[in-house]
């Protein structure tokens, strides 16, 4: 049996000082647009649609379901 997809899950990158709050322009979510559970990497798009492949264990141990932004935003 496979892992759990990671697409749609995120992550973001923005100043140490400061909380993420959703909509912060100080503050870039990264987004998993492809997963193939065979892959050792998912694809992640940034705010730019550059995409990357990132290790798909530091994805799960970073990454976060794609409900907890919409937490965030409030």
């Amino acid at each position: 049996m496979s892992a759990p997809s990671l697409l749609h899950h995120w992550y973001a990158l923005g100043p140490a000082d400061t909380p993420f709050r959703a909509g912060d322009p100080d503050w870039a979510v990264h987004r998993i647009v492809e997963d193939d559970p065979d892959a050792p990497t998912v694809q992640i798009e940034n705010p730019a649609g550059q995409r990357f492949p990132l290790d798909r264990a530091l994805a799960r141990s970073i990454a976060l379901p794609p409900a907890d932004i919409e937490r965030t935003s409030r």
